[in-house]
């Protein structure tokens, strides 16, 4: 398994974790007999506004999925550099005493409260191991590269 496979498989881990505790939230918080079904949970995920801080999660994912596939980014140090930028990023608290995300504010009760999300993100920081280190804007870097590597003929 490669370290793009390793770290995508990671952040899935994750996201399922997070995405379980948020359910059970919600069917508690809206009062609800049972577990919201899948299918309501995918309109949930991307449209129910208690749902929306888990969404940088999950576009952080699809960008990592769809930059897989591009074969000049597989090997590109640079881009590899700001994925683990934007992964440290959007999972360590901001430094400075910066307001934390939306994302950042919950994840770090339920990384705390949530035996399986503490497990999921010691595998992502593992699986990031592999990932060159850089110093960047990992938002803005992911993105430059993105556009650069989408440029490029296949």
């Amino acid at each position: 398994m490669n370290d793009w496979t390793t770290l995508a498989r990671a952040l899935r881990q994750l996201h399922h974790a997070l995405l379980q505790r948020a359910r059970a939230d919600y069917t508690r918080e809206h009062g609800l007999a049972e577990e919201v079904p899948p299918g309501q949970l995918l309109i949930l995920l991307t449209q129910d506004p208690a749902f929306a801080w888990l969404r940088s999660l999950s576009e952080l994912m699809a960008d990592i999925d769809d930059l897989q596939e591009q074969p000049a980014a597989v090997h590109d140090q640079d881009l590899r550099a700001a994925i683990r930028a934007a992964v440290d990023s959007l999972l360590t608290p901001p430094a400075d005493g910066a307001p934390a995300t939306p994302f950042g504010q919950r994840y770090r009760q339920h990384l705390h409260d949530e035996p399986a999300v503490t497990m999921a993100h010691a595998a992502v920081k593992q699986a990031l191991q592999a990932w060159p280190a850089k110093a960047a804007g990992p938002v803005a870097a992911l993105a430059e590269h993105r556009r650069r590597i989408e440029r490029k003929p296949r």
